[in-house]
């Protein structure tokens, strides 16, 4: 029995040694632990991201929007509101203001060169609506009718006033809803200064804008347009009356006391003031030395300063004057807004990858701010159709586009234009698609005569025209100088019915899309220039 015991030990032990001994096996070591994904912030960002009530100290992580707020209904628009008292269809009483930048030709009736509008907006949602239209002769009767816009479905279309402030609260709930920071009030010179009327329109739409950027904590910021200034009034004498109004809006609102208007946007310690229109070489009234004045006056009451330049400041060519103080100028500025709309599109953007690089560097050597403009498409075939193209967004790859490059190219702070502006198209707000949009034909066929860059409307066609423009119809996407006359149905039948946004998409595609825009810009999701799935 012991000598069994002792048998088996040593067959165990020798099995033992001749397994040790043997080819080993492959050992498959263990899996590395798996990287996390990196999270937020996904960029360098250079800035710290604004936090949910606090007040706006910098544009620096901000993308904020132009809001034009400048349409308007007449006296005694018809308003068929149903979330709305009778008594709340509140419009300026002024007769000059009629169907305000709906308009032209002094109207808003269907027909090209009768009004100025190429998008419409989405009426959903508004508490206060208005039927558009105008009481026009029948060319054949000589009777007077009732010419509405007629929506697919057989119904009036309608449209808001800004004058409203249910209107401009809505579309302040809207920016915070998808998540646009704030907007720019553009405040054009041209309709304020000396212009009672306008005066008035422009004053109590900021006053609505003003109690709305407190309610819906977006930053807000006054931005002055140099445009359609009268030439017969002197430029200094517009001038010192900007810096009266702006004067006014400081003390107005008390943009000092950050416990009364708490989300005015701030930069570098005081209040921002933007004046947009500086530089450009299309012949303007007032001279380097006219906005030296105004810009050192708005710093002397205590703004810091945004300017809206050309896009080829920097290099003073193309669209920019050529003479160097005006890059003196940008330096007593703080930001600098480059105007981009207009000046490129789908297929030949990849060209102002460089422009803006360049720009940024330049910015950062000078200790000047960077705020590039980025678009979702533009158009303005109601005010000029000679311009003969349409509104191509590419289902928002092309804003996507922009805002991917200004982001990655190291840009902190974002312009988005516009976000109301329908009569040239860059509109963000909710818009009807193109299979919902009203109609445009005209009741009654006129000719539309462009002469001298003039147009006119009426019953006969003009003849021997001085300069006469290429054979009708015209090549797509170019522009048609010269002069013609063409009959506005001839011209509706080339070029249809309003611009909607793609009949894929949800009416407030490019609401969501600017929010998006935003979270990549503060590196809440990776900067990916494949345009975001919703």
């Amino acid at each position: 029995m012991k000598f069994k015991i002792i048998y088996s030990l040593v067959i165990f032990a020798v099995l033992l040694f001749a397994t040790a001994c043997g080819e080993k096996e492959d050992i498959i070591p263990p899996a590395p632990p798996r990287p996390e994904p990196p999270g937020p912030p996904y960029n360098d960002l250079g800035f710290e991201p604004h936090k949910p009530g606090e007040p706006f100290n910098t544009y620096r992580g901000l993308v904020m929007t132009g809001y034009q707020g400048w349409f308007c209904c007449p006296p005694g628009a018809v308003c068929p509101t149903s979330t709305a008292a009778p008594g709340t269809c509140l419009h300026s009483t002024a007769e000059n203001v009629k169907w305000y930048h709906y308009r032209e030709h002094e109207q808003f009736a269907p027909g090209v060169r009768r009004n100025s509008i190429d998008m419409w907006p989405d009426m959903r949602e508004y508490a206060v609506r208005y039927i558009p239209g105008e009481q026009l002769t029948n060319i054949t009767s000589g009777n007077r009718e009732f010419v509405p816009f007629v929506l697919p479905n057989g119904e009036h279309a309608t449209v808001f006033s800004s004058y409203d402030r249910s209107t401009v609260m809505l579309h302040f709930k809207w920016m915070q809803e998808y998540g646009i920071d704030g907007a720019f009030m553009q405040r054009f010179i041209g309709e304020v200064i000396n212009n009672r009327m306008g005066e008035d329109h422009f004053n109590t739409v900021l006053g609505h804008a003003m109690a709305a950027s407190n309610q819906h904590q977006r930053a807000i910021c006054v931005m002055y347009d140099l445009s359609s200034m009268d030439r017969s009034t002197p430029v200094m004498t517009y001038f010192q009356r900007t810096l009266d109004d702006a004067k006014w809006i400081m003390e107005q609102y008390r943009l000092l006391d950050r416990n009364h208007q708490r989300f005015y946007l701030y930069e570098r310690g005081k209040p921002l003031i933007a004046v947009w229109g500086v530089g450009f070489n299309d012949n303007r009234p007032y001279s380097l030395d006219d906005l030296d004045f105004l810009i050192s006056g708005l710093k002397d009451l205590g703004f810091s300063i945004m300017l809206g330049v050309p896009t080829h400041w920097r290099t003073l060519d193309r669209d920019a004057v050529s003479d160097p103080r005006f890059h003196d100028i940008i330096r007593k500025s703080d930001v600098i807004l480059p105007w981009f709309v207009g000046r490129y599109g789908m297929s030949n953007f990849n060209n102002f990858h460089q422009l803006v690089i360049d720009d940024l560097a330049w910015c950062n050597t000078n200790g000047v701010e960077y705020a590039p403009l980025a678009f979702a498409g533009s158009s303005d075939l109601g005010m000029y159709p000679h311009h003969n193209h349409r509104n191509e967004r590419h289902g928002g790859q092309f804003l996507w586009n922009q805002v991917f490059h200004h982001i990655e190219s190291g840009a902190k702070m974002i312009y988005l234009a516009m976000f109301d502006e329908i009569d040239e198209g860059t509109a963000l707000f909710k818009m009807l698609r193109q299979n919902e949009v009203p109609s445009n034909r005209p009741t009654q066929d006129y000719f539309v005569t462009r002469r001298g860059g003039s147009y006119s409307i009426g019953r006969n066609q003009v003849t021997n025209l001085p300069n006469p423009a290429p054979a009708f119809p015209w090549p797509a996407n170019t522009v048609i100088n010269g002069d013609w006359s063409i009959s506005a149905m001839d011209l509706y039948n080339r070029f249809g019915d309003f611009h909607g946004i793609e009949n894929h998409l949800p009416t407030d595609h490019y609401l969501w899309l600017s929010g998006q825009a935003r979270l990549m810009l503060r590196g809440e999701i990776p900067l990916n220039r494949t345009l975001p799935v919703r």
